[in-house]
């Protein structure tokens, strides 16, 4: 017979039950998470459900509830559904509750009648001084998000009074005062009365501005300021400060501090830059069935003196095109006006094509106060071609003016925005032209959004007016089809034939897209497409081709990745593959 001492029982006892305790504590913590109390609605659905149900929460209430506990809980999810419905305009609900207990936990259910819902009668929005006759306050009295006759809603009644408060600090009135806010709920007669009044006091105006820069002269850097000591103060004219600071391409890292002053009614700013690198340089490869691979190596200097000039050079190679190119930039009015000297050498050789081109160019460019690009060009070119066989050289000198604009929402997946861009250039055989001939083409690009995904249509136009087609080199031709053309083509492809059935361009370009994609995870989008058009020389030759297709699109680190499967309208391939990379805008 075996036998254990006394002490060695007692421990091994109480190891034992401390074993089951915590066994005990795991079972109970486990049922607890695999049951939880939950909510029944009945009667309610849409958006009064959906605010029902962020409002009433009994997910943190124990399954073992009390019966003391039951009636509060009870009491308390009544009112919190009660005010979900007011928030609404449905201030005469029928509420009813009732607790269900389960095998493992228990369930409100909650049977709702929302009964009818207040509507607006009449809104009283009013300011009073010198914001009377701000042109930002009438706009906002003008549209104000509720009106007579609308279901009221707590929400838009907070978005008006806000819309006042933010208004008056954003364009300068420091002192206003909300004097009046009410919100006035007849339950018997279902109506609602709206009254706002914000007197707003004196609009303080822009005080001293300090720029803090050792990059640029500090009369040059004066030039980004887009408003004077003196000025109504407006806070976008702080942003556009600072975003004009950013995207100048002189400075790493800017701050904008301001401070009201309540005596003097004067904002004084403050600019704050870090110098970005004076040296940038540039490596990079990409792809598209175009081209396909693509190598760019670079190099800019960013700031060649405190005047601000600065030069970049570029080169690329790829299967097709092949070039290298020097710009060399002088600023007139920052962000806003330059002037630029170029020179280029580009080699491309496509299926229909060959061109060596040689090119110097200047260039001014400003942005007007439409917020439109104007650029007036002179370029020389010397171009080595052939096309169809056929070998010549030309050398043209063409002024041109382009007029450009983009907007969009955002800079890599924009849900709207547009482009749109119309260039004119011509070369006279009386002014060192080889040919003459005028050109115009013009582009355009819109993004919209329609059920949960975008509309993505663009079209292409271009028109010529020349003697001799023949005569005008394969770089002033217009040809279609490729990634940015008709998918379902190869690039450069279409466009007028001679006898021997060789594609050698046309006078003129009509070509459009439409497109729709829709995100099914977050950087990934699935896209439909047809493409048409044609390149022509006459309005009785022109043939529009197809091109229709799916695919899909990565929002990459990098920029938007596409890969797309097309079919030619004319069957003279079964599919064809598209890459491109790029903005959408």
């Amino acid at each position: 017979m075996l036998g254990f001492p006394l002490q060695t029982v007692r421990e091994h006892h109480c190891t034992l039950r401390r074993l089951l305790l915590s066994l005990s504590l795991v079972l109970t913590a486990t049922s607890a998470l695999a049951a939880s109390p939950s909510l029944q609605l009945t009667g309610v659905e849409g958006e009064p459900r959906d605010n029902i149900l962020a409002h009433v929460a009994i997910g943190n209430e124990p399954c073992e509830l009390a019966s003391w506990r039951e009636r509060a809980m009870q009491r308390n999810a009544r009112r919190n559904a009660d005010t979900a419905l007011r928030a609404l305009g449905y201030y005469s609900p029928t509420l009813t509750t009732r607790l269900t207990r389960t095998s493992d936990c228990w369930t409100l259910d909650m049977q709702v009648a929302t009964g009818p819902r207040v509507t607006v009668s009449e809104v009283q929005m009013t300011v009073t001084g010198p914001a009377e006759n701000d042109p930002a306050f009438r706009e906002a009295l003008a549209n104000p998000v509720l009106k007579a006759g609308d279901p009221l809603r707590h929400d838009r009644y907070e978005q008006m009074r806000n819309t006042l408060s933010r208004l008056a600090a954003d364009r300068g009135y420091f002192d206003s005062q909300m004097v009046e806010h009410r919100l006035e709920v007849d339950v018997p007669r279902q109506q609602a009365v709206v009254v706002l009044h914000l007197e707003s006091g004196p609009r303080y105006r822009f005080g001293d501005v300090t720029l803090e820069q050792d990059v640029l002269h500090p009369e040059l850097a004066q030039r980004f300021i887009p408003f004077a000591p003196g000025d109504p103060y407006d806070s976008r004219q702080l942003i556009n400060l600072q975003q004009s600071l950013n995207s100048s391409g002189y400075y790493g890292n800017v701050r904008i501090s301001s401070e009201p002053d309540p005596q003097t009614r004067r904002v004084a700013v403050a600019a704050t830059t870090t110098a970005r690198a004076k040296h940038g340089y540039l490596a990079g490869i990409g792809f598209s069935t175009d081209i396909g691979p693509r190598l760019r190596l670079g190099y800019e200097n960013r700031r060649v003196n405190r005047r601000g000039h600065r030069y970049s050079f570029e080169m690329e190679a790829s299967p097709v095109r092949s070039g290298a190119g020097f710009n060399y930039e002088i600023p007139i009015e920052p962000n806003r006006e330059k002037v630029t000297f170029s020179a280029g050498y580009r080699d491309e050789e496509t299926d229909t094509s060959d061109s060596e081109r040689y090119r110097l160019g200047v260039a001014h460019q400003l942005e007007l106060k439409s917020n439109w690009i104007a650029t007036t060009s002179l370029e020389f070119e010397r171009e080595y071609f052939t096309v169809a066989d056929i070998r010549d050289r030309t050398d043209l000198l063409m002024p041109g003016f382009e007029l450009a604009r983009t907007r969009g929402d955002h800079p890599v997946y924009p849900q709207h925005g547009w482009h749109l861009s119309g260039k004119v250039r011509f070369a006279e055989q009386a002014l060192a032209s080889s040919v003459s001939f005028v050109q115009f083409r013009g582009r355009a690009k819109l993004i919209f959004p329609l059920l949960g995904g975008r509309v993505i249509s663009r079209a292409d136009v271009g028109v010529t007016e020349a003697d001799e087609l023949v005569e005008l080199p394969s770089s002033v031709r217009f040809f279609a089809g490729g990634d940015a053309s008709v998918r379902g083509y190869a690039y450069e492809s279409l466009g007028p034939t001679n006898d021997d059935g060789d594609v050698v361009g046309g006078r003129h370009l009509l070509t459009g897209s439409v497109e729709y994609d829709h995100l099914f995870l977050p950087s990934w989008s699935a896209a439909i497409f047809v493409d048409g058009g044609n390149a022509f020389d006459t309005l009785d030759t022109f043939e529009a081709v197809y091109g229709y297709g799916v695919g899909i699109r990565w929002r990459s680190p990098i920029g938007p990745i596409r890969l797309d499967v097309a079919r030619p309208s004319d069957q003279r391939d079964a599919f064809r593959i598209h890459v491109s990379m790029g903005p959408d805008l």
